[in-house]
């Protein structure tokens, strides 16, 4: 489908030539998203070697992952035991803070 357009040759191929390097960055961000999800198993197991490193990767996994996503992580089997705790602490101090109002700010108009 050719769509009629203002723009001259020169203009048509630099917006392929941009459109090309997101599509090259995007391919780029795919294969390191790979490369990680290739090597977490033998992270995991090498964290869990040092039992307190071990016990710090698991409770920032689940602090910082979607709740579904936690949830499966606590079924971990490496997942070391008595980390909920832990893992609350985190969430809870990694919340947004609401903003305080003072007197002086005047407050938005609807």
């Amino acid at each position: 489908m050719d769509l009629t357009t203002n723009l001259s040759s020169t203009q048509l191929r630099a917006i392929g030539v941009i459109a090309d390097i997101g599509k090259t960055q995007a391919e780029d961000t795919a294969k390191i998203l790979e490369a990680f999800a290739a090597t977490l198993p033998a992270f995991l197991k090498a964290a869990n070697e040092d039992e307190v490193f071990g016990r710090k990767v698991f409770v920032l996994f689940e602090a910082v992952a979607k709740t579904g996503d936690a949830k499966k992580i606590q079924r971990h089997p490496l997942r070391p035991e008595g980390i909920d705790p832990e893992v609350e602490k985190l969430r809870e101090a990694r919340k947004p803070k609401p903003k305080a109002e003072t007197k002086d700010e005047p407050k938005p108009e609807a």
